[in-house]
């Protein structure tokens, strides 16, 4: 079976989305591992930190849980400064309602740590679709937490983008969403798990 691992490049924002089409011009990458999944402890913290080796960067929400542990963990994309996981949406009201979710960072892996930055999306309120807006940390007396409204129950992808104070953003999208344009015709595009990396696989034979 032919089996190719893609990188998608859609961000909200222009800048942000012509840096990872650049970052990601080499196109693809076979059978990518999503970093951070079992294997060597150091490594699997160095892959994992968004700055340096002591920084790990977590989705917290009632969606994925909240906690700072795997199941909300954001995983290394491969792209400099993109950190994503996939994670299930199964409550109705999540789309007749707002889910609450907030982007958090410590220093320590799978813990709390010493120190701890929280970050809000700009936007407020989160529609996915599109789903993007740049995020902020933010000082303590404010409330770090920010709304998403979903479309529709299913698998979602989180990305965020962390290169710098100035660049930083989020963007979910669906699994379609995430998938569309990414394989060529007669391929099928899948999410591999934690990090959502989209993957291009011939589809399942039919008939005898």
């Amino acid at each position: 079976m032919r089996r190719t691992t893609l990188v998608s490049g859609r961000f909200f924002l222009v800048t942000l989305r012509a840096g990872m089409i650049a970052a990601l011009s080499s196109g693809c990458l076979m059978d990518a591992g999503s970093g951070g999944a079992g294997g060597d402890e150091p490594l699997t913290e160095r892959q994992g930190a968004v700055i340096g080796v002591d920084q790990f960067a977590y989705f917290r929400s009632n969606a994925t849980g909240w906690g700072v542990d795997e199941s909300t963990r954001l995983f290394p994309f491969p792209a400099p400064g993109l950190f994503s996981r996939l994670y299930n949406v199964t409550e109705p009201w999540m789309v007749t309602d707002v889910d609450t979710a907030t982007v958090t960072v410590t220093n320590q892996l799978d813990g709390w740590g010493t120190s701890q930055t929280f970050y809000r999306a700009s936007a407020g309120v989160l529609q996915v679709p599109p789903g993007g807006s740049p995020i902020a940390a933010t000082p303590s007396s404010v409330d770090p937490h920010f709304k998403i409204h979903y479309s529709a129950l299913g698998l979602y992808r989180v990305t965020t983008f962390f290169t710098n104070p100035v660049q930083q953003a989020i963007l979910i999208e669906s699994q379609a969403t995430a998938c569309s344009g990414i394989c060529p015709s007669g391929l099928t595009c899948s999410l591999l798990p934690p990090a959502g990396i989209p993957t291009c696989s011939e589809p399942p034979p039919t008939g005898p």
